[in-house]
């Protein structure tokens, strides 16, 4: 049964006989244990990098990184929980490299879309970089911790995750979800 927001990867087998497998060197038990995880670090490098294409990248380094470092996991928690950690140092990297990428050119971008759903996607843009304009005013401890409390983990976790005591980390997230409150006026 699974605990938490990682699933079991897969409900008739063994994680950790698919883990040995995979350190051996069997590609198809590494698959079932990413297609596992995948989502979730999907889910927390779209959230961390606020776009997809930087979320693509850092699921990309994070599957990578999984695969090369599969010989260091230890069973001291479940995998996915391990990939989830390596999927957070992948989206902060993208992010970090983030400021030293030039600025796409915007003189090439069309002046008004096409079709009729233009006005729904206008509202559901202004209404996405609000929120992503007023989760950046917030400290980096506290956005990260909020993110990943609202990705599913327990507070519990996302203590252990950021190295931090547990009631900092309440702390940051009731500190981070008045502040987005206020300032989306909810």
């Amino acid at each position: 049964m699974a605990t938490g927001p990682f699933p079991e990867p897969d409900e008739s087998g063994d994680e950790g006989a698919l883990v040995a497998a995979a350190q051996a060197g069997d590609q198809e038990a590494f698959k079932t244990l990413w297609k596992a995880s995948e989502r979730q670090a999907h889910a927390l490098c779209l959230r961390l990098t606020g776009n997809r294409t930087d979320a693509a990248d850092a699921l990309q380094e994070c599957q990578i990184a999984v695969w090369r470092n599969l010989h260091r996991f230890e069973h001291r928690c479940p995998f996915g929980a391990w990939v989830f950690t390596i999927a957070r140092n992948a989206a902060l990297s993208v992010i970090r490299a983030r400021g030293r990428r030039p600025e796409t050119n915007v003189d090439d971008i069309e002046d008004r879309p096409r079709d009729a759903s233009a006005s729904l996607f206008a509202d559901v843009l202004v209404e996405t970089m609000s929120v992503q304009a007023a989760l950046e005013t917030l400290p980096e401890k506290h956005r990260e911790a909020l993110l990943l409390w609202v990705g599913g983990m327990p507070y519990a976790q996302v203590a252990e995750l950021m190295d931090a005591p547990l009631n900092s980390v309440k702390v940051w997230i009731h500190r981070a979800r008045t502040s987005l409150k206020a300032q989306l006026g909810r």
